[in-house]
This record gives structure tokens, C-alpha cells and sequence, in this order.
């Protein structure tokens, strides 16, 4: 049996093309620090009916909660919101189905001392299991929220 190698390699090419242009991707819009609050949000867009977990921190002292929404494309909004009796710096990061789609550090401010990270993520397809955790750099304090969309 002969085979010709140029047709072969043209298939191999196109069916690995079609394979990756069918893969799933996590993507995390790059929103800037915390000072940027509401960065990833698209202009007019209000958490509708969205999914939330309020949730106390390891030491009690600070508060957090995660929303999560479809937008009218269908990606997720997603944001953490931490409240704190200080204004010490923390480091958060997001996890959409067990990976990690963003990390940042922060520092809590305004009168409430407190700091509100958004990011748009891939609304694949099932149920999404989102993590929102943060700790704070100088009293080690832990605040996590996590709920499946």
C-alpha cells in the first residue's frame, strides 16, 4: 500500500487544529489592581440573580462573599468582595473547577476598609464550582467563598 505524505500531513494538520479549536480555554480578564474596582464588569451589567455565598473569615473579624452571573454572552462575572477592620494587605486568588484562573495582592481601603476584585471566566458546560479566597499578609487571616453555578 503506498501513502502519499503530503495529503497525510495536510489531514493530520487540520484534524489537530480542529481538536485544539474545540478545546475548552480558562481565560481571566486582566483587570488591574483592586484600586480598579468593577474592572471586568462590562459597562451596564448588574448581578441579576446571581449566585452568592457570604461568608465569615477564619478569625471573625472580616466578612466575604462571592457572586457569580452569567453576562448575555454567557461567561461568568465573577466577584469577591472581602470587608475588613484594617487596611493591611491581602492576597486572593480565584479557581474555577479546582484551577486557578487568577491571583493578585491588594490592599483594603476606603472608609469601610474593604476591597472588591471582578473577573470574567468561561461559563462552561455543567455546573462551575468557583473558589474565592484571600488572606491577609499581616495577620494571616483567611477569608474563602465558594459555590457551584
Amino acid at each position: 500500500m503506498i501513502v502519499r505524505r503530503g495529503p497525510a500531513i495536510v489531514l493530520s494538520l487540520v484534524l489537530s487544529a480542529a481538536a485544539l479549536a474545540m478545546a475548552p480555554s480558562a481565560t481571566a480578564s486582566d483587570g488591574g489592581p483592586a484600586a480598579d474596582i468593577g474592572a471586568g464588569v462590562p459597562p451596564g451589567f448588574e448581578f441579576s440573580d446571581p449566585a452568592t455565598d457570604k461568608s465569615s473569615c477564619e478569625k471573625a473579624t472580616s466578612r466575604a462573599k462571592l457572586k457569580v452571573d452569567a453576562d448575555a454572552n454567557g461567561r461568568l462575572i465573577v466577584a469577591g468582595i472581602v470587608w475588613s477592620d484594617d487596611s493591611d494587605v491581602w492576597e486572593w486568588r480565584f479557581k474555577h473547577n479546582d484551577d486557578l484562573s487568577d491571583k493578585g495582592e491588594t490592599q483594603a481601603k476606603d472608609a469601610d476598609k474593604s476591597f472588591k476584585i471582578v473577573r470574567t471566566m468561561v461559563n462552561f458546560n455543567g455546573p462551575d464550582y468557583v473558589v474565592f479566597r484571600a488572606q491577609n499578609t499581616v495577620t494571616g487571616e483567611v477569608c474563602r467563598a465558594d459555590l457551584y453555578y
